[in-house]
């Protein structure tokens, strides 16, 4: 292979890298922000019970 092609090979590469770890970290951000809105709907539930 010619270094033309190693390097866009490479910048495939790195690219999948970033991402994944973008996907990685939306995910995340978004299951937190459930959980957070799931512990709120508990929290109103423990008040409202006796």
């Amino acid at each position: 292979m010619n270094h033309e092609s190693d390097r866009r090979a490479f910048a495939i590469y790195i690219g999948a890298i970033v991402l994944v770890g973008l996907l990685i970290v939306l995910g995340a951000t978004l299951s937190w922000n459930a959980n957070g809105i799931s512990d709120h709907g508990t929290q109103f539930s423990r008040e409202a019970k006796p």
